[in-house]
């Protein structure tokens, strides 16, 4: 692992974890909240569950598939629908920390009002929020804050999900009244049915090349008065959805839909980098609320085997049921190490945490999803019936794996755009080779990270001397790390994009790195502030946590070399020719 630090200020851990660096100054200390921040948010936390239980009957509502418009113009007037809304304009000024820390405690409490406030918040009004010019914000943000526009985020179309760059939506300008005609799809909109405030992504056609398509992409803000659909706009019915069944979800039809100029955020040519900066932004409070979910089910699972007796002993005392605790445990604790450690560098204004915000989406989503599972299978007879919660946990937190970019497609994201750094530089390297003598800094450079990272290791430094085993572990391996998939670049060259095998790999262990690391630095925290006797809970979770990771990350990397992936591209081929299980024992 490399210790020569990279001319410029590293502005993304991760993207420089792909290239033989640990910035332990991104990571440590773990970000602290101050006690004012804490005060704020534990009003209004207090303010919010009083509303909620006031106003909000989550099984009637989910039963009859409808989030009551009253409710929505509620939760404007209590202000959770402006809370990441700089105060100028009317909203809260809640930090990243602040923001995640409160859709923690309301995904719980009910899983359709995180999902208005969300889309509203954490992805309808961000594109104005980060891109917008002061004129858009002071005219739009009030209201927004208020809740007396709601947003919602137009991306998805039926043939463009995942590929953002395939957008079908067209954008033409009018000169005659300074208008762009809209015409297009949009689907799977959440707050479709009573949204104001439409972020809509659309394409100004052109004769660009294929490979530059991306350019012509734009993003308008398209308002309408909250009592009067905008000529041109249509809301097709509401989806009957497997979970989240309050909230509304529906197709947004555009048809010759005129838009001012002015609408237009960020610039011709700049709807791409909207769309994705502004998911990049909001994966991460997917992973809060993924946070609170699983605080919930812990709680369950513990109380109930605490209390559930089987051949005269607790079930809580069979070890296969401490197994499934501990894990739901130290997974929850990983994560919300990480959800915080990258709130932390949203909030220092940090370059680049789209890796980071990633990690917190796929590790958080499938960690909430085993957490129910488990705490549905702890409760026994009892979780499968509807008078329990777990059911509609898991109805409802099944989407969360496709939300804002699927798991799968997100793994592809991350592995690639670590590959991409680390690709550039190499190509540096072999330029140099060229003509050593002139560029024989680069080679130098260069020459010191191969050797340091296939010899030696750095060592997480800052970390508490009772977990040094395992900071020497994951420095280890994040040098393993970097040398492997320089070792996969150099293999298949420009063909790398296509190993989507690997990418999965990569990602993982990408991930496990970044969950450990993140779990080392919050428990060093913890043993500074209260002493090794007081942390030992936490010192034990994140030996747990380490050890369990470092197997995963172990079969990830050999697997890199030592695979059966062409038995697997077979099996499928196989499927698909038949479309169909082509080996039924009784044909």
């Amino acid at each position: 692992m490399s210790t020569v630090k990279p001319e410029v200020e590293v502005q993304s851990f991760l993207k420089a974890l792909f290239e033989g660096y640990i910035e332990e100054s991104l990571i440590f200390p773990f970000p602290e909240v101050s006690d004012e921040t804490k005060e704020t948010v534990q009003a209004f936390s207090d303010a919010y569950k009083d509303f909620d239980a006031q106003f909000i009957d989550s099984d009637k509502i989910d039963a009859e598939h409808h989030f009551p418009r009253e409710v929505v113009k509620g939760l404007g007037d209590l202000g959770a629908m402006g809370m990441t809304i700089p105060e100028e304009y009317g909203g809260s000024g809640f930090s990243a920390a602040a923001y995640c820390k409160m859709m923690e405690l309301i995904g719980p409490l009910d899983a359709s009002a995180a999902i208005v406030i969300g889309a509203h918040q954490s992805i309808g009004l961000k594109p104005l929020l980060l891109f917008g010019n002061e004129e858009q914000k002071k005219k739009w943000l009030p209201d927004l804050a208020a809740g007396k526009l709601v947003g919602a985020f137009c991306l998805t179309e039926p043939e463009a999900g995942s590929d953002a760059g395939s957008l079908k939506t067209t954008a033409v300008l009018d000169p005659k009244t300074n208008e762009y005609v809209l015409n297009g799809t949009k689907q799977w909109i959440s707050n479709g049915g009573f949204a104001s405030f439409f972020t809509v992504f659309a394409r100004i056609p052109s004769d660009l090349p294929d490979d530059r398509k991306v350019k012509e992409i734009v993003c308008f803000a398209v308002v309408s008065d909250p009592n009067a659909d905008l000529p041109g706009l249509t809301r097709a019915p509401e989806e009957k959805k497997l979970g989240l069944c309050a909230s509304s979800t529906c197709q947004i039809i555009l048809e010759n839909c005129r838009v001012p100029a002015f609408n237009l955020i960020g610039g011709v040519g700049q709807g791409f980098k909207v769309a994705v900066e502004t998911l990049n932004t909001g994966r991460t409070s997917l992973g809060a609320g993924s946070v609170g979910g699983s605080k919930v089910m812990i709680k369950l699972a513990a109380e109930h085997a605490t209390q559930r007796k089987q051949f005269k002993t607790r079930i809580a005392d069979f070890e296969i049921i401490r197994h499934k605790i501990t894990r739901m445990v130290a997974n929850t604790y990983a994560l919300e190490s990480m959800v915080y450690l990258t709130t932390g560098l949203v909030d220092r204004k940090i370059g680049d945490y789209s890796l980071e915000g990633a990690c917190c989406k796929v590790f958080g989503t499938e960690t909430l999803w085993q957490n129910i599972n488990d705490a549905l299978q702890i409760a026994g007879g009892n979780g499968f019936m509807n008078e329990y919660p777990y059911g509609r946990a898991l109805r409802d937190s099944r989407i969360n794996m496709i939300f804002e970019g699927t798991n799968e497609i997100l793994r592809v994201f991350l592995a690639l755009s670590g590959i991409k750094e680390l690709g550039e530089n190499l190509k540096e390297v072999q330029v140099a080779l060229k003509n050593p003598l002139r560029d024989r800094g680069i080679l130098t450079t260069y020459a010191q990270k191969r050797m340091k990272g296939t010899i030696t290791q750095d060592r997480l430094t800052k970390v508490a001397p009772a977990l040094a085993p395992e900071a020497d572990q994951v420095a280890k391996y994040a040098g393993v790390f970097s040398n492997a998939v320089e070792t996969i670049v150099r293999k298949h060259g420009k063909k790398v994009i296509e190993k989507e095998y690997q990418h999965e790999r990569i990602a993982n262990v990408l991930i496990d790195l970044y969950a450990q690391i993140a779990t080392l630095s919050r428990t060093t925290a913890t043993i500074a502030k209260k002493g090794e006797e007081k942390a030992a809970g936490e010192i034990a979770i994140a030996r747990w946590f380490c050890h369990h990771a470092h197997h995963r990350m172990v079969g990830n990397l050999k697997a890199l070399e030592r695979n059966r992936d062409a038995d697997t591209t077979a099996i499928s081929d196989r499927v698909y020719e038949a479309l169909e299980y082509p080996y039924d024992l009784w044909s």
